[in-house]
């Protein structure tokens, strides 16, 4: 291709216009049309890109559900006898609760369908929540909810309906929760974007702004749609997380990340740390999104996820596979109902086996396409990844051997256990 002028008749060719070299000397002018403002002061060099690479430009987007106070039904149940809940000592606790679910408790609790030990299971949970005097930020309010075990009201069902699924007995070694959403409205806020790579925190300095100063509001969007809830077996996670191949795997990949970041962002602070925990459930999440494609009939890049991670005591665990879109495609049902007993217990078999062979294996499963920066490992576009739009990290962070084991090392997958029931 040849760039000429057709005034001075000035001609060059465009061969190694994306070399680094081409623009040695040229020096960005902090020029940002989409701003109305003057022009930022900026020593960057620029770089050349397609006019329509995927690079281009990658928002930065919050996004919560919109979720009424968490088991409003049991929060107003206990109201009245809260106060006495909590002065009565611990070791006497459950006697005193178990007096209140015989007589004025009975008729609520049996309408929220829980049993004695699911009460008091979630009296403790409440009281060491309100022990600990942290604030939960969005994802962990919205996980507490899919874990309270408890429905959504009737009256609280507008825009987020909930229904707690008995786990199958042979993925309960793995599962503590399955939640069947209903219905659910999301809200998406465009706090900005980044160019070249995705964002790695939304509190990332290469954040670019999207109005000159603070105008107290963000473009958003609403959309309705549905999903399935999974939390992990906490016990069982914690001891698989110990496995020493597990984490050398782990730390491979969180070291990968560390020095993308210190790349992009010098020694500032890193923002997070890619565990056996965050890799084992985003990789699961693309997994089941696979195979609720071929269950249920939606489209690939009609779903998403919503990953519930975190470390600690009361770390999360869980994800949430959801479709939520303006069109029809929100509206149809398919999905939720996939979280029915004997129909998330298939899928959930059939996504895990599925996993144990990619067809670009050995290649594959020996890290060897997972991507020239290391942010994954064992994952390409025959097993795991998916569409961008339907994945929070852009198909990063991503290795199917933590959820099937390697050939040589079975152990290092989560569902071992499972996958040995053929």
């Amino acid at each position: 291709m040849i760039l000429s002028c057709p005034e001075c008749k000035a001609r060059r060719s465009m061969d190694g216009v994306f070399s680094a070299q081409t623009w040695n000397g040229f020096r960005c002018r902090g020029r940002r049309p989409w701003l109305a403002g003057p022009n930022e002061e900026c020593d960057r060099e620029p770089r050349a890109l397609q006019r329509g690479a995927s690079n281009l430009y990658f928002p930065v987007v919050a996004s919560a559900l919109s979720i009424p106070p968490w088991s409003d039904a049991l929060q107003e149940a206990l109201g009245v006898y809260w106060n006495s809940i909590v002065r009565v000592e611990a070791a006497d606790r459950k006697t005193f609760v178990r007096v209140l679910a015989n007589g004025d408790l009975a008729p609520v609790i049996n309408a929220l369908g829980l049993d004695f030990e699911e009460l008091v299971r979630q009296i403790e949970k409440r009281l060491a929540r309100y022990d600990d005097g942290a604030v939960l930020g969005i994802r962990q309010e919205e996980y507490r909810q899919f874990e309270s075990g408890i429905d959504t009201a009737e009256r609280d069902s507008r825009e987020f309906e909930i229904r707690n699924v008995r786990v199958p007995d042979s993925i309960r070694p793995f599962f503590d929760h399955i939640v069947r959403v209903v219905r659910l409205r999301e809200v998406r806020a465009l706090m900005g974007f980044t160019r070249i790579n995705p964002p790695g925190d939304e509190e990332s300095p290469e954040v670019a702004a999207i109005a000159a100063g603070n105008p107290g509001w963000l473009p958003a969007v609403e959309v309705r749609g549905e999903g399935v809830f999974l939390a992990f077996n906490q016990m069982a996670l914690g001891a698989w997380e110990a496995n020493d191949r597990v984490m050398e795997r782990a730390r491979r990949v969180d070291e990968a990340w560390r020095i993308e970041w210190r790349t992009r962002h010098g020694e500032q602070e890193i923002a997070r740390t890619i565990t056996p925990r965050y890799l084992l459930v985003h990789t699961f999440a693309h997994a089941l999104m696979r195979q609720l494609t071929l269950e249920c009939g939606y489209s690939t890049a009609a779903l998403r996820e919503r990953l519930y991670v975190s470390e600690g005591d009361g770390g999360m665990a869980g994800v949430l596979i959801y479709t939520a879109t303006s069109d029809s495609d929100g509206t149809l049902g398919g999905l939720q109902r996939q979280g029915e007993g004997y129909r998330i217990e298939r899928a959930v078999e059939a996504s895990v086996r599925a996993m144990e062979w990619c067809s670009s294996d050995p290649v594959c499963i020996q890290d060897a396409i997972g991507g020239s920066d290391g942010l994954s490992l064992a994952a390409c576009h025959a097993c795991v990844l998916a569409p961008e739009t339907a994945c929070e990290e852009y198909n990063r962070f991503l290795d199917r051997a933590m959820l099937a084991g390697l050939p040589e090392a079975v152990e290092v997958g989560f569902f071992a256990g499972l996958l040995r029931k053929a």
